[in-house]
């Protein structure tokens, strides 16, 4: 039996006021004028799930939210989405009440578990990563998601007359044909991640290959030998390499007895400077040293001088009185002082000398005599000083010419040797190292020419293990087999009449009559197409309920069969009879392991027993409050494009 996906109810929520439709039978018909809102309630049960659907500006400006309630297999959920503001998520509710349970992203970011994930878990559908494009080999992988599955269960409107299963859009093609293979369950799964490994070696080959072509006009633009002659080159270079290694050696032990008489005469010259800098600062010293004694006699001799002319002063005018000025003449008797002032300064007498002045002249005498003898022991030791700052500056200028001498004539120019043989040497080492890379990058081109051998033969040997898989596998061409002979049989059943045996492409997986496919048969007109599309729909469908191994959910959603097929002719008037006939016998025979939901204008299944009828019209359209859930009035749901899936 197929997985169990049945609709229980849908909820649309307004701002005012909601309305909750059932889905009790296993068919329901939804039928009303245009503009009532069949398409837009079926989108909406699409839009719950997660995906992507049209949504008319009456639905957007009214529609706050929708609650699907739905089974999947055993479990009970009621899934809700925003139609206003985030509509980002799916809230999973609490069976019984309005509380999320959790929010699942509609687009999930890295490690999240979206709702098309958790939908498909809970069908017990396992999520492959499929090839994104089977025309040609690519490592681009996708995962499928719970829209590729519901496009095989919802015919809309828009396409009943031209596609199957939304074939002509070319981005969904690729995953519409892996994902017939992966629910009709005529695939083996390890195909696919033996697809996975086949294309990821496929595009190791490619990266190899062209790292084998940069490197080959690597090679080539700059003329680099092959690697007999790189060899060669490198022997030649090693040995010239130890040669002058060896000479360099010579020359190193030959300069370091020149290096060691070298140091001798360097220690010599720094200790001749050495001395010569402290005869400097001896005779420094020593000039100093006179400087300031004769500073000091010079002082001492100015201080006797002073004295000796204080005391012949005193003495030659002492016995001296005044009686006149000596300057005016003027008279100085009766001029009255105090005792002890000068009748003439009338400043007061001076002390008459006393033997003390005598002796401190004599103390004057003697420093003065004291300091002349020291003076001139160190004007004798300023001349020795003298002599032997010249002596050490001729020692030291002697010494510096002979170490010139040497340095100029034995050590630099070997040390000049020295440093050219090193560069000679590096040199060579420079080289050997770039004939080691040249060599080293033949090896790689040889590594990743063996890799990409290996690589090939890897692919081959995967290649022909899908093969194997994909044509020793008898359940692939079996079950195509039995679903072509379903599908001839609805087509035979419904009434179509074709020019040739329906079939199911095996290439495709879409109707194929005779030599006839799809896009011819549409091409031809007509409301056959459309017939053959609901019969391709119904063979799935039904195949599905009959097989358990089969992961095809047991829903079908037929939007609009009748419009697809037109009411101008007799015959299509009666094709159009023939399907719904079809249809009321497949819900008939479902006994609850089925669901059947047909949106039409006219409720030709309206008035049947075990038929849940939602009758829609302008004053109780499918949004409750709004008579018009349409675009216009020549424009319908069906008529605008479809968003990218969400």
């Amino acid at each position: 039996m197929a997985k169990r996906l049945r609709l229980r109810a849908l909820t649309i929520t307004t701002e005012t006021t909601e309305k909750t439709y059932r889905f009790a039978k296993d068919l329901t018909v939804i039928t009303g004028s245009v503009s009532t809102g069949k398409s837009s309630l079926l989108m909406l049960i699409k839009y719950a799930f997660g995906g992507s659907a049209v949504l008319t500006p009456a639905v957007r400006e009214h529609v706050q939210h929708v609650t699907l309630e739905v089974q999947l297999n055993q479990n009970l959920l009621r899934l809700r989405r925003n139609v206003t503001g985030d509509r980002s998520k799916v809230q999973i509710l609490e069976l019984g009440s309005d509380v999320p349970e959790r929010e699942l992203p509609v687009k999930p970011s890295p490690g999240e578990e979206s709702a098309s994930r958790f939908l498909l878990k809970e069908l017990d559908i396992p999520v492959h990563r499929v090839p994104k494009s089977r025309s040609r080999r690519s490592t681009d992988f996708v995962p499928i998601g719970f829209s590729d599955v519901f496009g095989y269960c919802y015919l809309q409107a828009k396409t009943i007359d031209s596609s199957a299963t939304g074939h002509h859009d070319p981005g969904r093609d690729s995953k519409r044909q892996t994902m017939f293979e992966i629910l009709l369950n005529i695939i083996d799964p390890e195909i696919f991640q033996l697809k996975i490994e086949r294309n990821a070696v496929a595009e190791e080959i490619r990266t190899q290959e062209r790292s084998i072509d940069a490197i080959r006009n690597f090679l080539h633009v700059n003329g680099y030998a092959d690697v007999d002659q790189l060899r060669a080159e490198r022997w030649d270079t090693q040995e010239a390499l130890r040669g002058s290694e060896r000479r360099l050696d010579e020359m190193r032990t030959g300069v370091e007895a020149l290096i060691r008489r070298d140091r001798e005469h360097r220690n010599e010259l720094s200790r001749v400077l050495s001395e010569a800098a402290r005869a400097r600062e001896v005779l420094a010293v020593a000039r100093d040293t006179v400087r300031a004694r004769e500073a000091t006699l010079a002082q001492r001799r100015l201080d006797l001088a002073h004295s000796d002319k204080a005391a012949l002063a005193a003495g030659l005018l002492s016995p001296f009185e005044f009686v006149t000025c000596p300057r005016c003449l003027q008279s100085l008797a009766g001029r009255e002082t105090d005792n002890g002032q000068c009748l003439l300064c009338q400043q007061p007498e001076p002390q008459l000398l006393h033997e003390s002045d005598d002796e401190q002249r004599s103390l004057l005498r003697a420093q003065i005599t004291e300091t002349e003898t020291l003076l001139v022991e160190e004007q004798k030791a300023l001349r020795e000083a003298e002599g032997m700052a010249s002596i050490t500056e001729l020692n030291a200028a002697e010494a510096q010419r002979r170490y010139d001498e040497l340095t100029r004539e034995a050590v630099s120019p070997r040390v000049q040797a020295i440093a050219e043989a090193s560069t000679a040497v590096e040199s060579l080492r420079q080289h050997l190292r770039a004939i080691d890379q040249r060599m080293a990058t033949w090896h790689k081109l040889g590594e990743s020419e063996t890799t990409v051998v290996d690589l090939i033969r890897r692919r081959r040997r995967l290649d022909n293990d899908i093969k194997q898989l994909e044509r020793d596998s008898p359940a692939r061409q079996e079950r195509l087999d039995e679903i072509s002979q379903v599908f001839a049989a609805e087509v035979r059943r419904i009434g179509v009449n074709v020019n040739g045996r329906p079939t199911i492409s095996p290439d495709k997986y879409l109707p194929k009559i005779g030599d006839s496919d799809l896009d011819t048969l549409q091409a031809s007109g007509g409301g056959s197409t459309t017939a053959i599309n609901v019969a391709f729909s119904l063979a799935l469908f039904n195949y599905s309920i009959a097989h358990a191994d089969v992961l095809l959910p047991s829903l079908l959603v037929i939007d609009s069969p009748r419009k697809g097929i037109g009411r101008t002719e007799q015959a299509d008037q009666e094709l159009a009879t023939s399907v719904y006939g079809r249809l009321k016998t497949v819900a008939q025979a479902l006994g609850g392991i089925g669901q059947l939901i047909i949106a039409d204008n006219d409720a030709e299944l309206g008035d049947e027993e075990d038929v849940t009828l939602i009758r829609l019209t302008e004053d109780d359209s499918a949004v409750p409050g709004v008579p018009n859930t349409g675009v216009g009035t020549r424009v319908k749901v069906e008529d605008l494009a479809e968003p990218e899936d969400e």
